[in-house]
């Protein structure tokens, strides 16, 4: 899921180009401490298998680690902006980097499944703190023309970090141990907690007054924004986008390739990160195109929709195990919704005002994460209303509930349909 929307809740200030390496350096910290983060929250992407056995859970209690740090992330955003506001983007960094290492050592000697599903949670505040930051630092170091690029390298260079949690993070839970495994992501969070101390400035106008707090005024803002069908018809732009391929990367992706498709461990492995490099490829095309048409945002966002829901019942109605050549093209088409869920954060900036813009991506931001956290439960519960066994889940149990998430795909192109057609009327 895209972190696009991550807001600091902030009028735009733009200021003066910065000379010398010390932009730069700012950036790539930032840009490595958001691929730490990733890393931590996509912890257990590739040890879903592990995480059953060792806390002795089934299907449904597994889809609820990743839930629930999901709903903390979604839920942390707003106040990580007022945070961010308040205290600037060095202590907020080094604040999540801490909170995120506490949530790993937690998990390391969690002791049953309610307590690591609580270190999960923890993982997820943390995580909530670091790509706004980043946001914040790159508006207030480079000039406007140059943030956009450097904010898809960003957020680009960060999903390289799903990629370690398979190929790294899994290898050290199964070949060293559990509590070593993730007591060592935790000093990783450590060590950057301490270097963003160290090299992290900000500099310029503040973008927003020192001391102030939510009021009134806020709660009013939030409400014109969810009064504007524009806001709306954003929200259900990104709740249909990147559901499908977040919960494919962060939980049940592996299960379904290694169980359902039979593929070997590596190679479940090389499809997530097929997954993950092909957005280096959407991203700079959907913004090249969202950019160009701006009065078809929607149906472009509707076209990635439409090819991923079009290649999983391709699978899903294939006569046995899928062939690579199709496992590939769904990889691709998931990678797309993930590039085009960003577009909902242009339709937000077209028909909101600026002083109640970030209120507004604040709101569209939530789309993604309640999809994905209804669909990462609902492959969960179908699997369980089956009595699939964790250890060994059949094609035929994967495919029942991989295909009930077709649900919130028909739920999001209705709410798309609906809200244009509001839109339109306005007009």
């Amino acid at each position: 899921m895209t972190d696009h929307a991550a807001s600091t809740g902030s009028l735009p200030v733009v200021p003066a180009t910065a000379r010398g390496a010390l932009p730069w350096v700012i950036w790539v910290v930032g840009t490595l401490t958001y691929l730490v983060a990733i890393l931590g929250r996509s912890s257990l992407a590739g040890i879903g298998t592990d995480t059953v056995v060792r806390f002795s859970a089934d299907s449904s209690t597994l889809a609820l680690f990743a839930t629930l740090q999901l709903a903390v992330y979604g839920g942390m955003q707003i106040p990580a902006g007022l945070l961010l506001d308040r205290f600037g983007a060095r202590l907020v960094l080094t604040a999540g980097m801490t909170v995120m290492a506490a949530g790993s050592v937690w998990l390391a000697f969690a002791p049953d499944a309610a307590s690591a599903i609580g270190a999960r949670a923890l993982t997820g505040a943390g995580d909530a703190m670091v790509f706004p930051s980043v946001l914040r630092l790159l508006t207030l170091w480079f000039p406007a023309g140059r943030v956009p690029l450097l904010q898809q390298i960003t957020a680009q260079a960060g999903q390289l970090g799903q990629i370690l949690s398979v190929a790294v993070l899994a290898v050290g839970v199964r070949v060293v141990s559990w509590e070593a495994a993730f007591c060592a992501l935790a000093v990783v969070f450590v060590v950057f907690a301490v270097v963003n101390g160290a090299v992290v400035r900000e500099r310029g106008v503040t973008l927003h007054r020192r001391g102030a707090s939510a009021g009134p005024g806020q709660f009013a803002l939030l409400g014109a924004a969810m009064r504007e069908p524009g806001t709306r018809l954003a929200f259900w732009v990104h709740f249909v986008t990147p559901f499908a391929g977040t919960t494919v990367a962060l939980l049940w992706g592996v299960p379904f390739l290694i169980h359902g498709e039979g593929l070997a461990s590596d190679d479940a492995s090389l499809m997530i990160t097929v997954y993950v490099l092909a957005g280096a490829v959407f991203a700079p095309l959907m913004g090249t195109l969202s950019g160009s048409y701006p009065r078809h945002r929607p149906a472009i966002a509707v076209v990635s929709v439409l090819a991923q829901a079009a290649t999983l019942g391709g699978i899903l109605l294939w006569p046995g195990p899928a062939p690579i050549w199709l496992l590939i093209v769904w990889m691709v088409a998931l990678s797309s919704g993930s590039a085009a869920s960003m577009i909902a954060f242009d339709v937000a900036r077209r028909h909101n005002p600026v002083q109640r813009l970030s209120t507004a991506t604040g709101v569209v931001n939530m789309g993604g994460f309640i999809a994905a956290l209804i669909a990462m439960y609902v492959i969960g519960l179908v699997l369980d209303l089956q009595h699939a066994d964790p250890s060994s889940y059949t094609l035929d149990e994967l495919r029942w509930a991989f295909g009930a998430i077709g649900v919130l795909w028909l739920v999001g192109l209705g709410g798309i349909a609906a809200e244009s057609r509001r839109l339109r009327v306005r007009r």
